[in-house]
């Protein structure tokens, strides 16, 4: 094309809709893609929903928070521990959305939650 504009492909883009979008001002397609950005993360499964407890693993809480997803468990250490599983242990967690569109939770351990001796323990 020889008006400056690049030709490219949109094969998930219906000509109807590319020519709707090729007929907005600037300030409506940034309009366009903020809804957009909002249906996706109204679409999209929150974090805690993807939570799972790995074998032998205890999910004490999750918690969706708007930075992170906060997710307390118990984990165990390795075969024949009489003690297992051991913690509680604290994590925040992050989903990461990687280049070619696919997502993994990555997972930051915070540290050990240290538990109030219950009151029917003894002194």
């Amino acid at each position: 094309m020889g008006d400056g504009s690049v030709e490219r492909d949109w094969p998930t883009l219906s000509e109807d809709l590319t020519t709707q979008l090729d007929g907005l001002t600037a300030q409506q397609l940034r309009e366009v893609i903020e809804y957009a950005q909002w249906r996706l993360r109204e679409m999209h499964q929150p974090v805690s929903r993807q939570i799972e407890a790995g074998p032998g693993e205890e999910i004490l809480s999750v918690e969706d928070r708007p930075e992170y997803t906060k997710v307390v468990k118990r984990e165990p250490c390795g075969d024949d521990c009489p003690d297992c599983p051991h913690g509680p242990y604290l994590y925040h967690v992050y989903e990461e959305i990687h280049p070619d569109r696919e997502s993994s939770l990555h997972w930051v351990f915070l540290g050990r939650l240290y538990e109030p001796p219950s009151k029917n323990s003894p002194d």
